[in-house]
This record gives C-alpha cells, sequence and structure tokens, in this order.
C-alpha cells in the first residue's frame, strides 16, 4: 500500500482513537489500529472488543495492498509521531511485510520513519452497520443525556450492571438515561423525534467507556456539525456521524428496580442558588479528610451552613443563604457528589427534598422538571 496523508487530517483520526486502543497488553494486537483503503480515502479502526471506532480520513490513494488486506501499525506511536510533524502531506509507504515508510518534505527539513507493523489478519473482526435500524437526533442532545447522568454510573470491579447508563423508551417518543452507583442516581428524559425506530423492550445498559468516547468526539474542536445517526441491534449500539462510526457491545445484565429509590413526599424543601451554594462548598471541602470526603450541611431559618472537617488539620465553613423557614436540620454528603450535581446542572436554582438525616435526599432544578438526582446521606 502507498497512500499521501494531509497531516492535520490524519492526526484528528488518530487522535480519535486513542481512548480505545488497549495499552495493557492482555491482547497485544489491541495497541494497534488498522488502515485500509476506503472508499474516498482510508479508513482508520481501533478496538478494545467493547467498543469500536471506524474513523474516515481523506487520502490519495497510489497503490493498494492486497485485497481485504491493510496496515495495522501501533496507535500510540503513531499518534505521537504526527502530532511532532509539521503541517503537510505525508507519504507513507509498505517497504516490506508489515513495515511501512512515513516520509515528509519541508522546506526546512525532511522527516523520515520507519515503523514495524504486524500482519493486519491478526486484528479482530470488526461489527458491520447492516441491520441496524437508524434515527437521526442532535449530538448536543445526546452530549447533554450522557454528560447528567455518566457520572453516576459505577466504577468499581464486579458491578457490571451498574458500569453504564440504562437507556429506556417512554410513551410518545420519550427517552429516558439512568445512571446509579448504588450511593447516588441521576435521571433524565428527553423527547428524542424518530427514537421509536429503538428496537428493545425492556430497556439497554450503554457502556461507559462508549459514552465517554462519544462525548469527547462531540466535544472535539474539529467537530462535525449536523445530525448524527442511533441504531441498536442485537448486543450492539452505533453511532454515525458523518466521518466516523462507533460501535459498543451492550453491557450484559438487568438493571435494578430505580424508580423505588426516587424519594416521594419528602416534607422538607429548600431552594438554594446554584452559584451561592456551590462556592460555600468549595470554602468547606478544603478542610475534608481526603478519604471519607464528608461534609455536614446545618440548614436553619434563611441560610445553610456548610462544614468540613479534618482529623489532622481542623475545620471550615461556608455559608450561603437559602429559602427555608422550618426547624433546624443536618445532613452529611460525600462532598464530591454534590460537586457533581453542581456541575452537571449549571446555573439557576437548585431545590432539595429531604425527609430526615439518613434517607434518600432528592435534588431538582428550577429549569428542568425532566431531571432528577438522588443522593444517599452520610452518617456523620
Amino acid at each position: 500500500m502507498e497512500i499521501t496523508l494531509d497531516k492535520a487530517e490524519f492526526t484528528k483520526s488518530i487522535t480519535r482513537i486513542q481512548g480505545i486502543v488497549e495499552r495493557k497488553n492482555t491482547m497485544p494486537v489491541l495497541a494497534n489500529c488498522l488502515i485500509k483503503a476506503g472508499k474516498n480515502g482510508i479508513q482508520v479502526m481501533a478496538t478494545d472488543l467493547d467498543v469500536t471506532i471506524i474513523d474516515s480520513c481523506p487520502a490519495k490513494l497510489k497503490k493498494s495492498g492486497p485485497a481485504g488486506g491493510g496496515i495495522c501499525l501501533n496507535a500510540k506511536k503513531l499518534y505521537e509521531i504526527f502530532r511532532e510533524l509539521e503541517e503537510g502531506e505525508v507519504a507513507l509507504t509498505e517497504t516490506e511485510s508489515y513495515k511501512v515508510e512515513l516520509k515528509t518534505q519541508s522546506r526546512d527539513a525532511g522527516f523520515v520513519c520507519e515503523l514495524q507493523g504486524i500482519n493486519p489478519e491478526e486484528f479482530p473482526v470488526l461489527p458491520k452497520e447492516e441491520g441496524f435500524q437508524f434515527f437521526e437526533l442532535e449530538p448536543e442532545l445526546l452530549t447533554e443525556m450522557i454528560t447528567k447522568t455518566i457520572y453516576c454510573s459505577a466504577t468499581e470491579e464486579g458491578r457490571f450492571v451498574l458500569s453504564g447508563i440504562f437507556m429506556e423508551k417512554l410513551e410518545n417518543e420519550w427517552l429516558r438515561f439512568v445512571a446509579t452507583d448504588g450511593h447516588r442516581m441521576a435521571v433524565i428524559d428527553r423527547e428524542v423525534a424518530g427514537s421509536k425506530e429503538l428496537v428493545f423492550d425492556k430497556g439497554v445498559i450503554l457502556p461507559k467507556k462508549g459514552m465517554s468516547e462519544l462525548v469527547k468526539l462531540f466535544s472535539a474542536q474539529e467537530a462535525e456539525k449536523g445530525k448524527i445517526k442511533l441504531g441498536v441491534k442485537d448486543n450492539h449500539l452505533v453511532v454515525k456521524t458523518e466521518n466516523t462510526i462507533i460501535f459498543m457491545r451492550l453491557v450484559d445484565g438487568e438493571f435494578p428496580e430505580y424508580k423505588r429509590v426516587i424519594p416521594e413526599d419528602n416534607p422538607i424543601k429548600v431552594n438554594l442558588e446554584r452559584d451561592h451554594f456551590l462556592k460555600s462548598l468549595r470554602l468547606a471541602s478544603v478542610m475534608v479528610d481526603e478519604k471519607a470526603r464528608s461534609v455536614k450541611l446545618n440548614f436553619s431559618k434563611g441560610k445553610l451552613l456548610i462544614e468540613g472537617k479534618h482529623p489532622t488539620y481542623g475545620r471550615a465553613e461556608g455559608e450561603c443563604p437559602c429559602d427555608y423557614q422550618g426547624q433546624k436540620v443536618e445532613v452529611g454528603f460525600n462532598d464530591r457528589y454534590l460537586f457533581d450535581i453542581l456541575t452537571s446542572v449549571g446555573a439557576g436554582k437548585i431545590t432539595m427534598e429531604i425527609k430526615d438525616e439518613l434517607s434518600p435526599v432528592l435534588f431538582r432544578t428550577e429549569t428542568d422538571t425532566k431531571y432528577l438526582c438522588v443522593v444517599m446521606p452520610m452518617r456523620i
């Protein structure tokens, strides 16, 4: 194979796959990407067997390789090389079996590099988009639903059914995303035209890594504009943009009955300005214990006092006004859980609905009635 690439365009493609390539050497082939000639250039492919990215990149194909073949090269090393190159064209030529030469020529200096690859036949067989029923949606909408829930998904190994986002179809083309780690939960509903095309019954669990890669793809500075396509078939979800396809294997298992966790009729309701709440929380958190991460929220008439204590260094307090006129209430929380909620909701008013110091606390926002968070308090 002999191709000519634009440095900037290929750098975009090789950057998009960096979060996918496997570097732990459990399967050395997964540290590589597969480069194949496509319809209008080349396709750059990477997989960790759960998440697969296929990115299209413009290129001038001067000589094709064996039918169905390609070039399989270390993805991290390719990224490091192209990151350092000057803007312009780069010639990539297969000189021997599984070995390529990268060559540039500029006014100041040229660059030549030989990079050893592996047999492309060792690369895993990748999923295909045939058979998926797609519908279109705005990437901003999907990004919002992911970012407002993903922080609640579990990170511990062994809790695989909680290590993702549960996607459920509601009536009248509404979709619901839910994530929980057993200590907190976030639920968001959005109307998504065309979502009736999704084919599943009880909902599916979307993998956390795949969702994170989607957010990175959509938020990249060079991200493509326009609608994306989404489809589900069997145990895979696929998302297509104009130049990129992401496949992800759905998490196998049954998501817990999350609706039973959402508290109802909590008698104590406190309204707070998000920005004031966040500032006071930051002040108190400078003195929290790094392991426990606990802060105490003391509610009294018109005032919230947030206290952080450290067994060695002392204590700190942050104070802010609140719309509350009841009796004094004290509730303890992991400060990271509060930071995550306040960061995700943006500016505006927050309502905390409290039953007592040990029952789940419900967080709502004034501007978004279709988004809520539930957090278990800490015993302090």
